[in-house]
């Protein structure tokens, strides 16, 4: 757990992932368990999960940058397991040995690859519906967060947060276990999260209310020219808290949300634009972890880890 402060603190570049689940559906037409996603595939189609972490590690150790891997469980609560044909099995565990496991093949460059517990919201990521005050969610969320508490992860992360009451208990739950978090925000170009707070006043609000701050904050399924402009508004630009937001996972589609969420056809833009304007707030808005959500590939991985590697040189 030390290095993963450490890793953050003195690198300027960290990778992460690109894109997963759409992935699997498009490349390899796998149908997937509803209630917990791609978390199933640990054990029915291990190989082939493997095998994309795997293009992104190899990107990532050939050119020299750490990187940050999270389990396949964002849609894995005690809900939504119940639901699931993995009902029996201890999904969290198993997935941080899943991931350890491949993390130990690579031997001598082990070091430089940082295992994150993924958590999600408890209904749609794409929606900024209040379901629960902070207490609820801080309650449910600690189911999880206690079962990553016992595993052999680097950090935790809570993905796609749309609204703030959520993401308050969410971060409460992940303090407490001792392990260093992200919270990752689902966020507007207006500047705004889906609930309409604004990411700045956001950041102040999880921060203030919460015993062991987390690392950092970031966003992820955004395309960076929405976040150029959700960062540039005048509600966010200015704001001291700002600066503790570092990183994006980008959506490879212009769209908002809402089209997004509606939307049956995988959008991807041009990705040298892409890593261009990554590089932009990589530089003008200090933002240090970069990769991909929906519509990237290992081929954009490679690419955006040239790009930064040309930057930080």
């Amino acid at each position: 757990m030390e290095s993963f402060e450490r890793i953050f603190n003195e690198s300027s570049c960290i990778l992460t992932e690109g894109a997963l689940v759409e992935r699997l559906k498009t490349e390899f037409n796998i149908r997937l368990d509803d209630p917990v996603n791609h978390a199933g595939l640990i054990y029915n189609k291990p190989k082939i999960l493997e095998k994309l972490y795997s293009q992104y590690i190899e990107i990532a150790n050939k050119h020299n940058l750490p990187i940050m891997i999270m389990t396949p469980t964002r849609r894995v609560n005690y809900e939504s397991v119940k639901d699931s044909k993995f009902r029996n099995k201890p999904i969290i565990p198993d997935a941080c040995s899943y991931l350890n496991t491949i993390r130990e093949r690579y031997n001598g460059k082990s070091q430089n690859i940082l295992i994150g517990g993924l958590l999600g919201c408890k209904g749609d990521a794409y929606s900024g519906e209040k379901k629960m005050d902070m207490h609820s969610a801080y309650n449910f969320h600690s189911k999880q967060t206690v079962q990553f508490q016992k595993q052999k992860i680097d950090f935790l992360f809570a993905g796609i947060m749309p609204e703030i009451n959520e993401a308050v208990g969410m971060a409460r739950a992940m303090a407490e276990t001792g392990i260093p978090y992200i919270i990752s925000f689902m966020i507007r170009k207006d500047g705004c999260l889906m609930d309409g707070t604004v990411l700045s006043e956001a950041i102040k609000i999880v921060d203030n209310h919460v015993s062991v701050k987390p690392i950092c904050f970031m966003t992820n399924c955004i395309h960076p020219s929405n976040l150029i402009e959700a960062l540039n508004n005048a509600k966010n630009k200015n704001s001291k808290s700002i600066k503790r937001f570092k990183g994006i996972q980008a959506n490879a589609s212009i769209l908002s949300p809402e089209e997004l969420n509606n939307c049956n056809v995988l959008q991807q833009d041009d990705f040298e634009t892409m890593i261009n304007e990554i590089a932009f707030l990589h530089d003008d808005f200090n933002l240090k972890i970069v990769g991909g959500c929906c519509g990237t590939n290992e081929k954009f991985l490679e690419n955006l880890s040239e790009k930064m590697m040309n930057k930080v040189r």
